[in-house]
């Protein structure tokens, strides 16, 4: 099976689940396992698809990614609201609780649209902004704009990237072989990256906790 047969397959799949695909990636990946789930690159995915032969609306590609994170938001908001700091002990993430309470302390719910790109951090922000109870309805909002913000982004790379389609297809053709080894080794340094950014924010303390 050549790459332009796993693009063709991928794009029957995003037509028959890509919807639900789109909502969980983008609301696990906002939880603590989100370095698992990639969530963005699901919805670049599927915008990659909306242009062209598949039938995917783009609009409903970022409102469904953006729901789902904002599912999320709310979930983590809520939790921390009605457990307090339970979660945060028993995942043992002292450190990363207080280092999001400075945050949400300085800059208030505003910190919700600068650290949707934080991939390990704005779980963490949510989620002490239900402990601390910070107003409910400024929170959904930012939550909401963060969301929208985010899902937006990778959906439009996506989509721009789909007017390219053919392009890119016939270039995958011609690589053959060599196509596959490149696929390999990018989506190797894809987890390597991952693991390291996951193992980077497991040990090291903040730079704003620092003396």
């Amino acid at each position: 099976m050549d790459l332009n047969e796993v693009v063709r397959l991928t794009g029957i799949y995003f037509e028959k689940f890509g919807y639900l695909t789109i909502f969980f990636g983008s609301l696990i990946e906002i939880t603590p396992l989100g370095w698992i789930v990639p969530g963005g690159m699901i919805i670049a995915i599927a915008g990659f698809f909306a242009n062209g032969e598949n039938e995917i609306n783009i609009v409903l590609v970022l409102l469904i990614g953006a729901l789902g994170a904002l599912t999320s938001f709310l979930l983590a908001y809520l939790l921390g609201l009605k457990t307090g700091m339970w979660l945060v002990n028993k995942l043992k993430q002292e450190k990363n609780a207080g280092f999001a309470k400075t945050l949400l302390a300085k800059h208030g719910g505003v910190i919700l649209t600068t650290s949707m790109m934080a991939n390990l951090t704005r779980f963490w922000i949510a989620y002490i902004g239900g402990v601390e109870k910070y107003n409910f309805w400024k929170f959904f909002t930012y939550a909401g704009a963060a969301s929208l913000t985010w899902s937006s982004l990778m959906g439009i790379i996506g989509y721009i990237a789909g007017f390219e389609r053919q392009n890119i297809e016939s270039a995958v053709g011609a690589l053959g072989a060599v196509g596959w080894i490149f696929f390999i080794v990018a989506a190797i340094a894809i987890q390597r990256s991952i693991k390291h950014e996951y193992k980077h924010f497991k040990e090291d303390i903040p730079h704003n906790e620092k003396g």
